[in-house]
């Protein structure tokens, strides 16, 4: 059980976002492998502002933090598609999922017309965890090193 360090709230460590502080800096810790003084704080804005109030004062703005958090967390998602792909496990586009019948992760893109959206979320079989708007086509696109964006992705595996 861990704390967090803004609500104080108890719940296991994978609850929480962990940040450290790294060279001076705040970072965000998504490995969970920095070395440094760490902190548990929950995945909202409410706690994260708290704690930086708490433990940091004036030092850090909160807005302009959550931001980089925001940020940090999208890159490394994107990181994560990538690599998703060269491990075979990414089916790309619309046209290629008519039933999702396995477990997985369904991203789909800023820009995907709600028709097609409702589509897809119809066709789901199974357990299934759904990205909707964080990322647009071209940013998935570039993830996954396609010549054309990219609305519609699913990874397969546990959800």
């Amino acid at each position: 059980m861990r704390t967090c360090s803004g609500c104080r709230r108890k719940e296991e460590r994978e609850e929480f976002l962990r940040f450290v502080e790294f060279e001076g800096k705040l970072v965000l810790d998504v490995k969970r492998n920095l070395p440094g003084r760490g902190y548990n704080v929950c995945p909202n804005y409410k706690c994260l502002k708290l704690f930086l109030k708490k433990k940091f004062k004036a030092k850090v703005d909160p807005d302009e933090f959550y931001r980089n958090v925001v940020a940090s967390l999208k890159d490394y998602l994107l990181k994560l598609l990538s690599l998703s792909k060269r491990s075979r496990v990414v089916i790309i586009g619309q046209d290629n999922l008519k039933v999702i019948e396995e477990p997985g992760t369904l991203f789909l893109s800023k820009e995907l017309s709600k028709r097609t959206k409702d589509s897809l979320l119809k066709s789901i079989r199974s357990n299934v965890i759904i990205v909707d708007g964080l990322f647009s086509e071209v940013e998935i696109g570039s993830a996954l090193k396609q010549q054309t964006s990219v609305g519609v992705v699913f990874v397969k595996g546990e959800s």
